[in-house]
């Protein structure tokens, strides 16, 4: 069934024409979204301004009705939330494919979705195709023109998927816990708490714990650090940020807590498991690629 709120009008009077993609290859910056699956994200009205990297360089840029952004994992963007914004948001997790309306509350922080929904990520038919070629389109050129007619029809599988019955229905719990989960995976780096992100749902925080402890296989605080230290592991293999800015992009405001909470789980310590799980792409600081010592 397709929710009466999908902007089927406001697509259709701002078409795509443009789009634009982020890269990964520098430092992101603190607050930034990056996530490890694919997103696109669509303005419907407002201005959505951004930075991202595009061609080797940090860009500011501002995305409007008609322009569309997309994100292959692990890239990263940096927006600005101006009031005024609604944005189509599109995440394609690694099991649930998420559609979400989000409207700005205040500077650097995105309001809750007031509309939203989810439905189990297809393994066949065109959209992951569709991811593939987008993908492989931008590993080519960055300004490929097939990106927009890509981004288009990926846009209108969605929505055929939306107006299709769901042939296996899941709990409204098992919904809700997804939801979280990918507002937890999309928004680590900021001071969450079990809390702020029940009031975010509109639900009580122990019924927030019910739902991991009933329907997950971790408690909402397991699952946030989770998250952040699978986070911290990429940004330690990838890029040469010092650890207090990893610490400081995965959520942490003590670099000592964080470490500690990192080899505990991961039995290693920060800088050791960078040693030994470094990639040979890793992104270097300003001050090596100055050549300073």
């Amino acid at each position: 069934m397709n929710p009466a709120w999908w902007p089927a009008r406001q697509l259709q009077r701002h078409p795509v024409q443009k789009v634009l993609a982020c890269g990964h290859r520098l430092n992101p910056p603190l607050f930034s979204h990056v996530v490890n699956f694919p997103r696109l994200e669509i303005p419907l009205h407002g201005l959505y301004r951004n930075q991202i990297e595009s061609a080797g360089k940090i860009v500011r840029v501002d995305l409007g009705p008609g322009t569309a952004l997309f994100a292959p994992p692990s890239c990263w963007n940096l927006p600005e939330w101006r009031p005024g914004l609604e944005l189509l948001s599109i995440f394609f997790g690694r099991n649930r494919l998420s559609i979400s309306l989000v409207s700005a509350r205040a500077k650097n922080y995105p309001q809750l979705a007031s509309q939203k929904y989810s439905l189990p990520r297809p393994i066949s038919g065109p959209v992951p195709h569709l991811l593939i070629a987008l993908t492989e389109a931008l590993a080519e050129d960055e300004t490929n023109p097939a990106l927009t007619d890509l981004v288009r029809a990926l846009v209108c599988c969605v929505e055929n998927l939306l107006r299709k019955p769901v042939t296996r229905p899941s709990s409204r719990a098992q919904a809700l816990l997804e939801e979280i989960r990918v507002f937890l995976q999309s928004h680590y780096q900021y001071d969450i708490t079990r809390d702020s992100v029940a009031a975010q749902f509109g639900v009580t925080p122990n019924h927030l714990s019910r739902l991991f402890q009933t329907h997950g296989r971790m408690t909402f605080t397991s699952y946030l650090t989770h998250v952040r230290i699978d986070r911290a592991k990429h940004l330690l293999r990838n890029y040469n940020l010092k650890l207090d800015d990893i610490a400081a992009r995965c959520g942490y405001h003590d670099t000592p807590y964080f470490w500690h909470v990192f080899k505990r789980m991961t039995e290693t310590t920060p800088m050791a498991y960078r040693l030994k799980n470094r990639s040979s792409r890793a992104i270097k600081s300003p001050e090596e690629n100055s050549g300073a010592a």
